[in-house]
């Protein structure tokens, strides 16, 4: 099997909802973040195949990102690029499809990732076109449609993010408190200067015009410090639930690029390799048991590669709410418990939809480079009831 390595990343930095980016279009980050890899790779973006990316919210006019930032970013002409949608595991699924095409031997080098806005996201009304009246004078939010759109409302209800962290938590038996507690605990991980300046490595600062002075974003925004008490004190989203704004993840745009090559390929064009792909496991299953199916995928993308959760160094988890994470990590169990999004995750973050599978995995590609262990695995959760997991080794 032909052996596929990761040579280059670069990602925007992090922004909160209607935060620092909230007025770049998707096809200028995800343009910046291609040229930076490309950049950073060292080579001619010609020597590449193929771009594919992932958006799960289309929020400006280019339906195909793929391509379309590709040459916007002034890159060569001749690969070509698609855009595909797994919602929130999009990133993770371009890595997969990038993985398959070079150990297929279809091609030797790909760009992937994903990009996402939701502060750039559209209102739209129902065909306006054929017929307009006052049923049709609706506006939809497509930052709610997208959730509660992404599996079949007449068979699974209603299924947001919070009404999914209130299932979890209401089959778990967690409280408030545990919620709470644990969201505390993630944004601690996240805040640790170590950390994050490792991963500022890959960060490529976006430069954006306020009032005719140009002002470089060169962090991710996130929230300071919080306490259990403030946190405690919030009202839920849902009447008796336990799913806050603080316990599930907040909306983030962002976007993030990563080259992948064939080891003989990389070795042709002179770059080093940062990490090794191993393989993947993919799973899907009951949208309201998205924990379970995530186990599923972990376990699969083991198997496929030989390995027990014990070889594991580090998991990149995404975590969509607190209850969430707490149920993957009482699944995984005590041993692996520590191993756990070690420099905080997506709760802290943000939810940068398609493109949260890409950060997480330059952050691990990060970490294992940084703390020179073996194997990281990277899990992205969707709603709509499927899960994605990939599994790099360390080069070095």
């Amino acid at each position: 099997m032909k052996e596929t390595v990761f040579v280059s990343a670069a990602r925007t930095p992090i922004g909160k909802y209607m935060g620092s980016l909230k007025s770049v279009r998707i096809q200028d980050l995800a343009a910046h973040t291609m040229k930076a890899a490309v950049e950073r790779a060292g080579i001619d973006s010609g020597a590449l195949d193929m771009c594919i990316y992932s958006q799960s919210i289309q929020s400006s006019l280019p339906a195909n990102v793929g391509r379309h930032a590709w040459t916007l970013a002034g890159l060569s002409e001749d690969p070509a690029g698609f855009t595909l949608n797994a919602l929130c595991a999009g990133a993770l699924q371009t890595i997969i499809s990038g993985f398959n095409k070079i150990v297929g031997e279809e091609y030797k080098g790909m760009l992937v990732g994903g990009v996402e806005s939701y502060s750039m996201a559209q209102y739209y009304i129902f065909h306006p076109r054929y017929e307009m009246g006052p049923h049709s004078m609706c506006f939809h939010d497509q930052k709610i449609e997208v959730e509660t759109n992404a599996q079949p409302q007449g068979r699974y209800g209603e299924l947001t993010a919070s009404v999914l962290a209130d299932i979890i938590a209401d089959n778990y038996g967690f409280t408030r408190k545990d919620l709470d507690t644990y969201t505390i605990q993630d944004h601690e991980k996240a805040l640790h200067p170590v950390d994050r300046k490792s991963e500022c490595s890959f960060m490529d600062p976006y430069i954006i015009k306020m009032k005719k002075k140009e002002v470089s974003i060169n962090y991710d925004q996130f929230p300071g410090k919080l306490t259990v008490e403030e946190l405690m004190a919030l009202p839920t989203l849902n009447e008796g639930g336990t799913a806050t704004v603080a316990n599930i993840a907040p909306w983030a745009d962002a976007a993030a690029s990563l080259i992948m090559l064939s080891a003989e390929r990389a070795q042709e064009l002179g770059c080093k390799p940062l990490v090794k792909m191993c393989g993947f496991g993919i799973a899907a299953g009951n949208p309201t048991l998205l924990e379970r199916t995530s186990i599923k995928s972990i376990d699969k993308a083991l198997a496929a590669c030989g390995l027990s959760r014990g070889n594991i160094d580090f998991y990149n988890i995404h975590t969509p709410s607190a209850a969430y994470a707490l149920a993957v990590r009482e699944m995984l169990g005590e041993a692996e418990k520590e191993k756990i999004n070690s420099d905080g995750g997506t709760l802290t973050f943000g939810l940068s939809g398609a493109a949260v599978g890409a950060i997480l995995m330059i952050d691990m590609i990060v970490k294992l480079n940084r703390t020179g262990n073996r194997y990281g695995l990277v899990n992205v959760g969707a709603l709509g009831g499927q899960s994605l997991s990939v599994i790099i080794e360390n080069y070095n």
